[in-house]
């Protein structure tokens, strides 16, 4: 498992290239040009209301790129996030499941 692009979900070298203890500078992708992981200089509340809204872009970051990181500790953060992906699937399949038999 190595570093993907959170765009297209092609492999990536390198996520960010860094010149100086605070200067880093992100790296494109090859394939759709654009910025690799624009993750890594969000908080974690934004990558958190990303999962929650089922973004593809996060999900890639937090299960691929994530880990390659160092930055947080992921004991338990890919358990607690995949928990939390399918109870809110399973509501919000309810809620349709609902919403269907009432038209």
């Amino acid at each position: 498992m190595g570093l993907l692009c959170v765009n297209c979900g092609s492999p990536v070298i390198a996520l960010y290239i860094q010149y100086s203890p605070g200067n880093i500078r992100l790296t494109k992708c090859a394939k759709c040009k654009a910025v690799a992981d624009e993750y890594i200089e969000c908080e974690m509340m934004i990558l958190l209301i990303d999962l929650i809204l089922h973004k593809t872009k996060a999900y890639r970051h937090l299960f691929f790129n994530m880990p390659h990181l160092n930055k947080y500790e992921l004991q338990g953060l890919v358990w607690k996030a995949a928990f939390l992906f399918l109870l809110l699937d399973a509501c919000i399949q309810k809620l349709l499941r609902v919403f269907i038999l009432l038209l």
